[in-house]
């Protein structure tokens, strides 16, 4: 039986082997982050084999998605080796260090893709309204082409030149073979015949 005084020593004792085995755990801790911040490429390969699993789990639980978790934990040594200058070793586990940027990580890439999926939705919605307007433009265009077809064959052929064409009135009236004064005559009258039977069909649509 040991006594209080043995069991007291015996305390000591396994309380200084826990202190020298937690020393030495930080000087070995302390020297692969020296080695790391070297640029030692064994060091950075035993830094990624003692932590990648638990930076994934740590970004896995968070997101969710396998693949992301992977491509994020990739990021976050890549930051890591090229932040590491900055980084000095005060006693704190350097998982430690390597979580802060996995939570930097994680958190730009959950606003990088709120920011996608909003331009995705803003895109599909301008796709919608743009689809709108070529059906929009296409009654339009064939209300026109319908109201054009109404006209006397000489207001036809003065609108289309002119309008449909680009041409000027002086080059559509040498087309016509009428004085140029003729030609903004025929395009007056063919401008108001255009609205009043446009007007009028699209009276008759509101009707319905």
């Amino acid at each position: 039986m040991f006594s209080r005084s043995d069991n007291q020593l015996e305390d000591a004792r396994t309380a200084a082997t826990g202190e020298d085995a937690g020393q030495g755990a930080d000087a070995a801790e302390e020297a692969l982050v020296e080695r790391a911040r070297a640029l030692d490429d064994a060091a950075w390969a035993t830094i990624y084999e003692r932590h990648s699993e638990q930076v994934y789990a740590y970004i896995y639980y968070r997101l969710g998605d396998p693949h992301t978790a992977e491509d994020l934990t990739a990021d976050v040594f890549v930051k890591a080796v090229a932040g590491i200058r900055g980084y000095s070793y005060r006693g704190t586990p350097l998982l430690a260090w390597l979580y802060r940027i996995a939570h930097n990580v994680t958190v730009d890439h959950r606003k990088s893709a709120a920011k996608r999926a909003q331009r995705a939705a803003s895109d599909a919605l301008d796709n919608v309204e743009a689809a709108r307007d070529v059906l929009r433009e296409r009654d339009e265009r064939s209300d026109m082409l319908a109201a054009i077809r109404g006209l006397t064959p000489e207001q036809q052929q003065v609108v289309l030149l002119r309008f449909y064409h680009g041409m000027s009135n002086a080059q559509v009236a040498r087309v016509v073979g009428k004085p140029e004064g003729a030609v903004k005559a025929l395009q007056a009258r063919a401008i108001r015949s255009l609205r009043r039977i446009l007007e009028g069909g699209r009276s008759g649509r509101a009707a319905e």
